[in-house]
């Protein structure tokens, strides 16, 4: 999928191009308003954002994984942990039930305690296997995306637009919107 950051000066800017995508019926698939820092806007523009809520999700910068890689990796941690945490408890299990090894007699565990011991191990170790996992996320991305956030920062407006699979992003209304700047993202 290809996701497209467009910055504008003005909120109404935003909106008339949203209204221009609905009006031809582009099928995009996500659309976010990025929003700037609060002090950054004003009481119009909060006013237009009350009235054009329904036209595409209102964020902070902070709330939009592409652009918090500290974010994105929270939640990657969070998913690979939802499923890794399960499977290393059967493993531990399994592992301790094939091998009867009484590692923990010490603890005066039983049979079953010693495998259940095992699983929880397992556990845990599905803990640290989605830590791991989540740490191939390069949360010093800020290089790449600094202009963005810079642009945000400054009172800026930003579109994020995603395009559905086996659909084009609409370019050519892309390249007549009087955006500041258009930044392509390949996922």
């Amino acid at each position: 999928m290809t996701t497209c950051i467009l910055i504008f000066e003005e909120f109404q800017n935003c909106v008339n191009l949203l209204h221009e995508f609905k009006g031809k019926s582009v099928k995009l698939s996500k659309v976010i308003i990025v929003k700037p820092t609060e002090e950054k806007i004003t009481p119009l523009q909060i006013e237009a954002m009350k009235e054009n809520d329904k036209l595409a999700e209102i964020e902070a910068i902070e709330n939009v994984r592409i652009l918090n890689p500290k974010l994105d990796r929270k939640i990657r941690q969070r998913y690979m942990r939802s499923w890794l945490m399960p499977f290393g408890f059967i493993a531990g299990l399994t592992f301790s039930n094939m091998t009867n090894l009484s590692t923990f007699s010490f603890l005066g565990l039983n049979n079953l305690g010693e495998i259940l011991f095992g699983g929880f191990l397992g556990m845990g170790s599905g803990y640290l296997g989605s830590i791991v996992a989540s740490s191939s996320i390069n949360i010093n991305r800020s290089k790449e995306i600094r202009p963005i956030l810079n642009a945000n920062k400054e009172g800026r407006w930003l579109i994020l637009i995603e395009n559905q699979i086996g659909f084009e992003l609409p370019w050519a209304l892309i390249q007549q919107s009087n955006s500041n700047e258009k930044i392509l993202i390949e996922n």
